[in-house]
């Protein structure tokens, strides 16, 4: 009787892209159709509409600190651009049907691209308005050297605690996400109860050995 052998490999089973267009659209989609993404965005576009409002009127009202009224106006319209930009994104995805993937990721990079310049602006009007918070006085307007508008000065302070509490917010509202096997907008859970959970499959995946080819020898 003749022996022969015969070797069978068995493949691990192709596992989906997570960031595949499909899930990338779906994923937006229930986004943009969350109330609470529509909260979060209302917010900064009245810091934005308040600082562009004051920053004009004021324009020429603080010789102490001249890039203060320059600060709020630029930061009030690139807000409104990114609220108008999230604005139409949301008409789009909801309304469209054609170049979806490609128009997410022309935001997102474009979104992205305003955030860094936001964020870069910010840390500079923090600099030009605590750096004179304890020489600036609001009656004397003939004193060039310390003088500065209290609207306008008090108004460029609140608007950057008010910042600072938004960041607080949004870092407090990240941390919850939208799950469920239909609609990614159906249910809210903390992401914090998932942290262990993904901590013992990281686990579980890193005690596992390689995968290696199923070797059947079949003898005749």
């Amino acid at each position: 009787m003749a022996d022969s052998s015969m070797l069978t490999n068995v493949n691990p089973p192709i596992r989906s892209k997570p960031f595949s267009p499909a899930k990338v659209i779906k994923k937006t989609t229930g986004l943009y159709k969350s109330k609470r993404f529509h909260i979060q965005l209302l917010l900064p576009f009245s810091i934005a509409i308040v600082s562009l409002i004051i920053g004009i009127i004021y324009s020429s009202n603080c010789p102490i600190q001249r890039y203060i009224p320059v600060y709020l106006i630029v930061q009030g319209a690139v807000g409104l651009l990114i609220f108008d930009i999230h604005l139409l994104a949301i008409v789009y995805i909801l309304c469209v049907t054609k170049f979806k993937y490609f128009f997410i990721c022309t935001i997102a990079i474009l979104t992205a691209f305003l955030g860094l310049f936001l964020f870069a602006l910010f840390i500079a009007g923090n600099i030009w308005i605590f750096s004179v918070v304890n020489r600036v006085q609001f009656d004397d307007s003939t004193n060039t050297d310390s003088y500065c508008n209290g609207v306008l000065y008090h108004a460029a302070f609140w608007l950057v605690i008010a910042q600072y509490i938004m960041a607080a917010f949004f870092c407090c509202s990240f941390t919850w996400i939208p799950q469920s096997t239909q609609s990614p907008t159906n249910g809210i859970i903390k992401v914090r109860k998932q942290i262990p959970k993904i901590k013992r499959m990281l686990k579980t995946k890193t005690l596992q050995p390689p995968t290696t080819p199923y070797i059947v020898d079949i003898r005749l």
